[in-house]
């Protein structure tokens, strides 16, 4: 085997001659040219043979963000490397689904919260023995690392996904209202204190109550409550109801969703429904519906990740300068503000079982994500992909999309992130369940003591089938990595 001093000049010579093949203007970094490098090497060794294709498995809004505006990545790409993308639209549904019945790709993308089932089911292949082959590290260092890769790659010890999307809720207010004399004054009186961004999710209702104007055309909130991300939207009301945070199940696996702060969490959840426009519980309100509504200007408040920056700060959009991002607020909990984030969509990249190329697909993803060549791709138009590198929230481009105030607060929040749904298998059935209940005490179909003793037996039910010995070490392990949560 050639020594890692022979080894440094063919490297050095290869990086040269990828980047004299980049388009005039483009950027890369050494992520990047590290992985045209051993994708070459392939080629050159006959390992694989020129014209070779990746598989791609994305969903329709993913297309734009990994192949380019005109395709200009994925020209770039196949350049560089003679590999060729060959890209496949999936259905919205569950990846689980998608790779169940359609096997054969080679890279596809996961939401956060799917990996455990992922993993579990063996339709996605552990990442870690090629970032050690190749000689990567998921590096989170402030200048421009990954936003908490421990938080977007990891099913406990096995990494599983490459970052690749940022998406932790933020809450998205009017400011031109909140600062406007009148309302101050109006709402000072009404509440004894000044007008504010909310601290905690009481002071949030009196806001939204205070707001909401159907009469007028304005409503006090626009927040999802379609039954398919109810979780999303509850898991940080709940996480922030004990300190240092909320635990959904004990030692033994006993959910503990019968206590004070999970009812004061679903009922707070259940309460923004009456300042919501109608039909806010109807299937299929979900952002496609509320965001419009905060962009047309019709409602006060918005719950989303950083992608409903972008939206608002569009032309067309009619709160383009009039509207904030704050944090998300939290619950008094012994005289002090417990106060929680979550990860909730994220459109991240993962490798199945049954790809043909899985080194070509990991190098290719490598590619992608590299510092410079992901800041190409965040922010294209019709593309879901969001800032997820520490260099993105400080690149013009990106900055004139979102605004500085925003991703100022973007950046903020990741600190308090927290991981995405229960971290568990069986994490879609223990979901789905509450999902269900959640969506049944917003339509007032039951109170928020029963939503939360139906999820609660039923959550047993379903610790019970998979194995509670077993769920309980998964627990474990999973309170271990990331200190206690959730």
């Amino acid at each position: 085997m050639p020594s890692r001093r022979h080894l440094a000049p063919l490297l050095a010579a290869t990086l040269c001659a990828a980047a004299a093949l980049l388009p005039a203007g483009a950027s890369a970094g050494e992520q990047a040219y590290r992985a045209v490098a051993a994708a070459r090497k392939l080629v050159a060794s006959g390992q694989v043979p020129t014209g070779t294709r990746i598989v791609l498995g994305f969903k329709q809004g993913n297309i734009n963000a990994f192949l380019g505006a005109d395709l200009a990545l994925q020209k770039e790409w196949e350049n560089l490397t003679g590999i060729v993308l060959d890209a496949h639209i999936v259905p919205q549904q569950p990846i689980r689904e998608t790779l169940r019945s359609t096997p054969g790709f080679d890279l596809a993308v996961a939401r956060n919260h799917e990996y455990p089932d992922l993993l579990a089911d063996g339709l996605i292949t552990e990442i870690g023995p090629l970032m050690a082959e190749y000689g990567y590290r998921f590096d989170d260092n402030g200048t421009d690392g990954y936003m908490r890769p421990d938080l977007q790659s990891r099913v406990g010890d096995h990494t599983v996904a490459i970052p690749a999307d940022g998406d932790i809720v933020l809450m998205y207010l009017r400011r031109d209202l909140m600062e406007d004399g009148q309302e101050q004054a109006a709402f000072h009186k009404a509440y004894g204190r000044p007008l504010a961004p909310p601290r905690t999710w009481t002071e949030y209702e009196d806001l939204v109550r205070f707001f909401h104007r159907p009469s007028q055309g304005l409503y006090g909130a626009a927040e999802e409550r379609d039954e398919e991300g109810a979780w999303m939207y509850w898991m940080p009301r709940f996480l922030s109801s004990a300190a240092p945070l909320a635990e959904l199940f004990d030692d033994q696996m006993r959910p503990r969703l019968n206590t004070p702060g999970a009812l004061a969490a679903t009922e707070n959840y259940v309460a923004m429904v009456k300042y919501a426009p109608q039909g806010i519980t109807d299937p299929g309100r979900n952002y496609n519906f509320t965001l419009p509504l905060f962009a047309q200007g019709k409602a006060f408040t918005t719950m989303n990740t950083i992608a409903g920056a972008r939206m608002f700060n569009g032309e067309g959009s009619a709160v383009r300068g009039k509207f904030v991002a704050v944090p998300l607020p939290g619950w008094r909990v012994d005289n002090r503000l417990v106060r929680q984030s979550t990860l909730i969509y994220g459109n991240n990249l993962v490798i199945p079982k049954t790809a043909r190329n899985p080194r070509l697909a990991f190098l290719y993803a490598m590619w992608a994500t590299d510092p410079d060549v992901s800041t190409r791709l965040i922010g294209i138009t019709g593309a879901f992909t969001d800032p997820y590198r520490w260099n993105h929230v400080r690149d013009a481009r990106i900055r004139k999309i979102y605004t500085p105030e925003a991703l100022e607060t973007f950046s903020g929040e990741w600190a308090a992130a927290q991981p995405a749904g229960t971290g568990l298998q069986g994490d879609a059935q223990y979901l789905a369940a509450l999902d269900r209940n959640l969506t049944a005490a917003a339509r007032g179909e039951i109170g928020a003591q029963e939503a939360m003793s139906r999820t609660s037996a039923e959550w047993e039910q379903i610790t019970d089938r998979l194995g509670r010995a077993r769920q309980i070490l998964q627990w474990q392990a999973f309170r271990r990595q990331f200190g206690g949560r959730p």
